[in-house]
């Protein structure tokens, strides 16, 4: 049984309803933890309480008309956070980027995408407007800094590295890649960018990017 079928089943029985929270409780904790960037305590949370309440009226309010209950289920948590912290004043992020009750559910995802996505940049003090500024003019520079992104997302070290101390590990790049310094500082914001997208959870957003396959190989 899939989960679709799941959830149809725990609309009717409690048992199973319950048996499928539980069940999906790290599924739960992992988006909000994927929208807050921070740890949730699972034993005292009042976000974790908030992605239970949410999943819980997916189950109510879910049909197939929707796609994928998983989706479904993660953009309605999304939302309900939103919600709490709005109402607790714990964001930072730009207003105009909310989510309006009652949109499309595509139109919906996209901007709590995107709502991520500000969120994420934020912690490495980089703008979308930084994005606009530093986005690359010519296709063989969108080239080199995708080939540096992944370079830094398929490497353990390099990647924790930027995590830690929210800048690129410009000496080992030059190591591995052959790189200019300068062309790297100039595109620093636009790479982080490209890494936050390839590595985080964002899907949406890695569709306007080129598949690693037409990635140079190092």
């Amino acid at each position: 049984m899939d989960i679709n079928d799941r959830v149809y089943a725990a609309k009717k029985d409690p048992s199973e309803r319950e048996k499928l929270i539980q069940e999906y409780t790290p599924f739960i904790i992992k988006q909000l933890s994927l929208f807050t960037n921070r740890y949730i305590d699972e034993r005292n949370s009042d976000e974790l309480s908030i992605g239970l309440i949410a999943f819980n009226e997916a189950i109510d309010s879910f049909d197939n008309t929707k796609g994928s209950f998983l989706s479904f289920s993660s953009m309605l948590i999304k939302r309900r956070l939103i919600d709490f912290l709005r109402q607790n004043q714990q964001n930072t992020i730009p207003l105009e980027l909310y989510v309006e009750k009652g949109t499309d559910y595509e139109v919906e995802n996209r901007k709590l995408e995107m709502i991520s996505f500000v969120t994420l940049l934020s912690l490495y003090n980089i703008t979308l407007d930084d994005l606009v500024k530093q986005s690359p003019k010519h296709s063989d520079t969108r080239k080199i800094t995708t080939k540096i992104a992944y370079t830094i997302c398929q490497n353990k070290k390099l990647l924790e590295y930027l995590k830690n101390k929210k800048n690129l590990p410009i000496k080992d790049l030059i190591s591995i890649l052959k790189v200019s310094r300068k062309t790297i500082e100039k595109h620093r914001k636009y790479i982080i960018a490209l890494v936050i997208i390839i590595s985080e959870d964002l899907p949406l957003l890695k569709q306007y990017i080129s598949p690693e396959s037409e990635v140079a190989k190092i």
